[in-house]
């Protein structure tokens, strides 16, 4: 980087300084120059030119250092919990008949980054079970997802090793295996959910409730939305 500018003028003296180069050190912006002779002078709007592109090139520097430390600051929690869920399909088509909820197991790892308003994404496997009549049959399927939850959260309260927070976010949703809907249809393997929820913890150690609401239809022959609800416990790392 390397420009000139006017430094100071006194009588009819004026001098002048080139910029060599513009760096960092330890969180310090440090300009690098010397003086130029009167026959490597630039005219002024040259100067003004140069002077405009050296702030730019400082402040992007700035701006840049200063989003590397805030990200370097956050406080990134790891964790995994485990536990149980009830899975209480709804469906629009008044022929489904008999429609139970049923227990099911998940599992999931978690990153936790923030303190007071933190981001919560996290990884998982559901086994969702329900039973239903359709068709003059009785259905029982079992649904093996994949389940990757993105929430924003925030902690209401905080006295030492206890907190007590909120979520809320999406969530996606992927079927490992094929599930028949009716004998000419099957579940779909994607699905969004909204996912919100509630949590303590206690030192090292997590628990969890939560509600999710499928915005998207599962399956079309039965109008089908996902709607579970879960606890589980977990650990912090």
């Amino acid at each position: 980087m390397t420009m000139c500018y006017q430094l100071c003028k006194i009588g009819t003296k004026v001098n002048y300084l080139k910029i060599e180069k513009c760096f960092f050190s330890k969180g310090i912006l440090i300009f690098r120059c010397h003086r130029i002779k009167e026959h490597e002078k630039l005219d002024n709007k040259k100067i003004v030119s140069q002077m405009k592109t050296t702030i730019k090139a400082a402040l992007a520097a700035l701006t840049l250092f200063g989003i590397t430390g805030t990200v370097q600051a956050q406080e990134v929690t790891y964790g995994i919990h485990i536990g149980s869920n009830y899975h209480m399909t709804s469906f629009g088509n008044k022929s489904v008949k008999d429609n139970n909820g049923k227990v099911g197991v998940s599992v999931a790892a978690f990153a936790r980054i923030g303190d007071r308003i933190f981001f919560q994404p996290g990884i998982g496997a559901s086994l969702l079970r329900k039973e239903y009549t359709f068709e003059n049959t009785q259905k029982t399927p079992k649904f093996y997802q994949i389940n990757l939850p993105l929430q924003v959260g925030y902690t209401f309260l905080q006295n030492g090793d206890f907190s007590f927070r909120g979520l809320l976010g999406p969530q996606l949703n992927y079927d490992l295996k094929t599930v028949k809907s009716s004998a000419a249809t099957d579940y779909k393997k994607f699905s969004l959910d909204g996912r919100a929820g509630i949590g303590i913890d206690v030192s090292c150690f997590t628990v969890d409730a939560y509600y999710s609401h499928g915005f998207t239809s599962v399956d079309k022959t039965l109008d089908a939305k996902n709607k579970t609800v879960g606890i589980m416990v977990g650990y912090k790392f």
